[in-house]
């Protein structure tokens, strides 16, 4: 089958309104989060419990995270620790030496492992990821404050969506979610 038939194909099966899960099962897809059988990473999700972070950052990192795995109220079966890196850097600056432009990066370290494992045991999923963001300063003291907490909580959620996007890519169903 041509690029070009299985784009048909696809385009075909989204206008007849039949499940794409069923309907390319068979070519070796599946469906990210899970179909109805309730598998898949989408089952790992809701029994994943968010650890939190101290402070601001803590705090919008992890309300970023439990919006997105949506966890289900209970006794978890896996624990999900991150410790995030911020650093700021001044990337306009005036004749004066004032800065006009700030730059956040956030460096978070993710880890999940199964609640109630030994501390040496391998975690099941590990890794790192990066967010760059931007804020201007201006005269305002307050504007300057309200624009950086915006960054930062658009920047914890760009991190919180790659950690979710690498978990569901190395869920292994050995895990037994």
């Amino acid at each position: 089958m041509s690029c070009s038939d299985r784009r048909l194909f696809l385009l075909g099966a989204l206008a007849l309104g039949g499940s794409l899960g069923g309907t390319l099962g068979g070519c070796g897809f599946r469906p990210l989060y899970g179909g109805g059988s309730g598998s898949g990473p989408g089952r790992l999700f809701r029994s994943v419990r968010v650890e939190r972070e101290s402070g601001e950052l803590g705090f919008r990192l992890h309300e970023s995270l439990v919006e997105r795995l949506r966890p289900v109220a209970g006794a978890p079966a896996f624990a999900l620790t991150t410790r995030t890196e911020l650093q700021r850097s001044g990337l306009a600056i005036e004749d004066d030496d004032q800065v006009t432009r700030y730059n956040i990066r956030l460096i978070t370290t993710y880890t999940l492992r199964r609640v109630g494992a030994v501390p040496s045991a391998a975690p099941l999923a590990t890794g790192k990821v990066r967010s760059i963001a931007a804020y201007n300063a201006t005269p305002s003291q307050y504007a300057t404050l309200v624009s950086e907490r915006q960054v930062l909580k658009r920047a914890a959620t760009e991190v919180a969506d790659k950690i979710v996007q690498r978990l569901a890519v190395a869920y292994d169903p050995a895990w037994g979610a």
